[in-house]
């Protein structure tokens, strides 16, 4: 069984939460939540989305008030000092919450006002040179691409310096070298020191994270390093079919057998349950093919988690 990772010296960490719980009526939303992050650590709350992901960043940024738990963000009580915590924090939600008719310059300002910094308009004028967003700052934030309004985002988020940043699908629906340029300022922003806890449902990104969280149905299903986690999935596999027939097995392999199936070029990656090896095995046999075992990835590990959490495996 899981056992989740309990804070040991608190002053030690930029967060230290346990067992932060939170229902929405009969829903649980998120159970048993409990986590600690280091400065200069990124962790990622991995998984499928309406796992409970986007409802743990709020409850520590002080958005959103736990039914249960305990704990601290830099070192403000999460539960008496929530109002504290939401000034203290960076937070990205996972939609834009600029205003659209403003431009991003204006976006800026406002933001470094409502954090009470001394002179707004220099701040902005601050991010805006460093995001490099001075060709777009007298434009409107709803004419703005994806990419960089999320650029803009992440200026406004960061405008007066925190040192935790929670951040909710930071480069969802981004192409490849807006996420690149996203998470090249994440890792720099945690080589100085920033804390940051990150939601996502793309396992490749996960990999960037030194910690992660696998979140499933509200709980916690697996915690560690990336290279870790898929190894805490112990009633699962991977195999890595090959032949002429490989591609059309998915058509002939029960669901109950097989969780997921992948082309990979010409073979044919599965993942399934560790007691249907031997049923699978003679039926890839049957049919001319080859299996080799192969380590379960940390998207296959997801898989194998969502499957047994919605009662399909």
């Amino acid at each position: 069984m899981f056992m989740p990772e309990l804070p040991r010296n608190a002053p030690d960490y930029a967060i230290a939460v346990r067992g932060l719980s939170k229902r929405f009526g009969r829903r649980v939303a998120i159970d048993d939540l409990t986590l600690s992050v280091r400065p200069g650590e990124i962790c990622g709350l991995a998984g499928a989305n309406g796992g409970g992901k986007s409802t743990s960043l709020r409850m520590l940024a002080g958005l959103v008030t736990p039914d249960q738990g305990e704990g601290s963000v830099l070192g403000c009580d999460l539960l008496r000092g929530a109002r504290r915590v939401r000034h203290e924090v960076g937070y990205l939600a996972q939609r834009s919450v600029l205003y659209p008719t403003l431009s991003v310059r204006e976006n800026l300002r406002f933001r470094a006002a409502v954090f009470g910094l001394s002179d707004p308009a220099r701040m902005a004028d601050l991010q805006i040179g460093a995001f490099g967003l001075a060709d777009l700052a007298a434009v409107s934030v709803g004419e703005l691409s994806g990419g960089w309004c999320r650029q803009a985002d992440l200026a406004a988020a960061l405008i007066h310096h925190p040192r935790v940043l929670l951040l909710d699908e930071p480069t969802a629906a981004l192409d490849p070298a807006a996420r690149h340029a996203i998470w090249r300022r994440l890792l720099l922003l945690a080589a100085q020191g920033t804390a940051i806890v990150l939601s996502t449902h793309d396992l490749n990104e996960a990999q960037y994270c030194e910690k992660i969280l696998l979140v499933s149905d509200g709980r916690i299903r697996a915690s560690g390093p990336p290279c870790e986690v898929a190894a805490q999935v112990v009633d699962a596999l991977a195999l890595i079919v090959s032949g002429r027939d490989a591609l059309s097995l998915p058509d002939l392999l029960r669901s109950q057998l097989v969780l997921a199936a992948y082309p990979l070029g010409r073979d044919l990656r599965l993942v399934l349950r560790r007691d249907a090896r031997v049923k699978v095995e003679t039926l890839i046999a049957s049919y001319g093919c080859r299996s080799t075992p192969v380590r379960l990835t940390l998207e296959d590990a997801a898989l194998v988690v969502s499957h047994r959490t919605a009662g399909v495996a």
